[in-house]
């Protein structure tokens, strides 16, 4: 029954993008230029069958990313990303695993990251998408691990995570620059990028952070094909 009903959400994925005033009309045409100087993306599934969220905070550049989009806009991005998780991630993910999945995994690299580097335009930008997560979205994320954290982030660590919910931080695992074991429990080889010790590469789709690669972009049970891009979402 829960692996019928979890079928049944996934074909109304037409009907939840339609009706998502976010999702139907918001067109984020600037995303690849965003790619160029903050690198972030959905990139397959960890064991467990969660998607995994990818950030290189550590490459970074928000003058460039304000010289192609406004504040507003990336917020609006995020946020459109955050419901496109709920509508359509998170039911393929179901399909695929064959049980219920809620919560993703997040991957933050934070190579470089130091308090020199968390400039006042870069804590503007985290702090308001920090608030929108922890004001509408807490409970979807499963785990959190940070890598490449070297001393300076460690220090900048101590003063972030005061401003976030107990709840989020206990969700949170810092990790220097010897993560790889670590990563390779949770996630297989295949699913994650080459640049954080896995063997994809994603080359086809011009890297593993443009390719939104995963369960929600083709999948397969019993003898149906579920092809999500006939969802009508937005091509990125």
């Amino acid at each position: 029954m829960e692996e019928q009903k979890v079928f049944d959400d996934m074909l109304e994925c037409k009907k939840n993008m339609s009706t998502n005033p976010i999702i139907k009309d918001f067109d984020f045409k600037e995303l690849n230029e965003i790619q160029k100087h903050y690198p972030q993306g959905y990139h397959g599934v960890d064991k467990e069958g969660r998607p995994i969220y990818i950030e290189r905070l550590g490459k970074i550049n928000v003058e460039k990313l304000l010289n192609v989009t406004t504040l507003d806009r990336y917020v609006k991005y995020k946020i459109y990303e955050y419901e496109k998780t709920l509508a359509i991630r998170f039911p393929a993910c179901s399909v695929a695993a064959k049980r219920n999945i809620n919560r993703s995994v997040t991957i933050l690299d934070v190579e470089g990251v130091n308090f020199k580097s968390f400039t006042r335009p870069v804590q503007k930008v985290i702090m308001q998408l920090r608030k929108i997560f922890e004001d509408n979205y807490p409970e979807t994320l499963s785990k959190m691990v940070i890598v490449n954290a070297g001393p300076g982030f460690r220090l900048l660590w101590n003063t972030i995570k005061c401003f976030l919910h107990p709840d989020t931080v206990s969700k949170i695992q810092v990790i220097g620059s010897k993560y790889e074991s670590k990563l390779l429990e949770m996630i297989d080889e295949s699913e994650l990028p080459d640049f954080l010790g896995g063997r994809c590469s994603c080359k086809c789709e011009g890297g593993c952070l443009r390719s939104d690669k995963g369960p929600w972009k083709d999948i397969s049970m019993a003898d149906q094909n579920l092809k999500l891009d006939q969802c009508n979402i937005v091509p990125q």
